[in-house]
């Protein structure tokens, strides 16, 4: 039996478990945000990801958590 190429992990880490979603501006779903970018934010302190990367990293957070990114909850890096 041979080996294969490619990633067997069953998702990724912000991905869907299969459990009920928290709605868009239900606290679970809002905490998790916010803990994202706080983890963005580490990596940008310690010189891990550029101001670019972080701006973009905001952006697909935002929008995988179902903020429009003009929404008042919404961070702008």
């Amino acid at each position: 039996m041979g080996t294969g190429d490619g990633n067997s992990a069953a998702g990724n880490v912000t991905g869907s478990t299969g459990a009920k979603q928290p709605g868009t501006y239900e606290a679970d779903n809002l905490i998790a945000y916010r803990i994202s970018l706080s983890m963005i934010d580490r990596l940008a302190a310690e010189g891990v990801v550029t101001a670019a990367e972080r701006r973009k990293a905001y952006t697909i957070i935002a929008r995988r958590h179902g903020l429009s990114l003009d929404s008042i909850f919404a961070e702008n890096a």
